[in-house]
């Protein structure tokens, strides 16, 4: 397991600013949130890139601006906006390519927004268009979205088999009231990515160990499972004061992998 922190945690601060800090502050794996078309253009991308070598940085996943647009284009019964959809993210799959990301975060539709038989096939075609560039596709279990049910993501590795991977959000899984310890048994090794934050009656998005999420025991049951990805640190801005707190714990998650493979 790699711990890894997002740009995401510093939005709205511009993505190339918020790389800049996370480099600044000793962070060495990330994931990269691309928040607007733009920023999939070349000369900006390889400026991101250059940026990462300089300090020795990599990135693992990348999470697209899409979200919204993914339920209304990639999962319509308009053909012809699903080809769309495909065309524009051929911009960020090649974008990635020069980041050397693997992974690719998607949203899906909202719940009871597509019917299965064309929530899988579009899945399918978007997997497709991404292996030309070394991408593979992940679905993110987000509340108020078909991913936000246990039930939807069991259906989803049953139909897709090896082709089903998974980012699991641990505060998406606590608002959508689904069992963590429940979600890695069923579905645990289609899971190559991780959104970690902590969590109590205090709040569904803290700091690591602000709350009283067992990290140790969710890491341990994931390596059980096979799994071996990132564990990235995913913060909304109001949940720190800085980027000294998502760099202590960046450091801490790397503490708590170790205690898990250990134990």
């Amino acid at each position: 397991m790699i711990p890894a922190v997002s740009t995401a945690c510093l939005f709205p601060k511009p993505t190339e600013d918020a790389l800049y800090d996370l480099c600044l502050h000793g962070i060495r794996t990330v994931e990269i949130f691309l928040n607007a078309p733009s920023e999939c253009r070349p000369v900006y991308v390889n400026d991101l890139k250059a940026m990462m070598n300089r300090f020795g940085m990599t990135c693992r996943t990348v999470h697209p601006w899409t979200g919204l647009q993914e339920a209304r284009m990639l999962f319509s019964e308009y053909p012809r906006r699903a080809a769309d959809f495909l065309e524009e993210a051929k911009r960020v799959f090649a974008a990635m390519q020069i980041l050397g990301a693997e992974y690719y975060i998607l949203h899906g539709a909202f719940a009871g927004g597509c019917k299965p038989e064309i929530y899988f096939e579009r899945f399918r075609m978007l997997c497709e268009t991404a292996k030309p560039f070394g991408v593979t596709v992940t679905q993110e279990n987000v509340v108020k979205y078909e991913s936000g049910k246990l039930r939807f993501l069991r259906e989803f590795c049953r139909r897709l088999g090896d082709e089903a991977k998974l980012t699991f959000d641990v505060k998406q899984a606590v608002r959508a009231g689904i069992q963590i310890d429940e979600a890695v048994r069923a579905v645990g090794s289609h899971i190559v990515n991780v959104h970690l934050s902590d969590h109590s009656d205090k709040g569904d998005c803290l700091r690591i160990g602000k709350g009283r999420f067992e990290t140790v025991p969710f890491f341990a049951s994931l390596a059980a499972q096979g799994f071996h990805g990132t564990v990235t640190l995913e913060l909304y801005r109001d949940s720190f004061e800085s980027a000294a707190e998502l760099a202590e714990d960046y450091q801490r998650i790397g503490r708590l992998i170790k205690k898990a493979v250990n134990t």
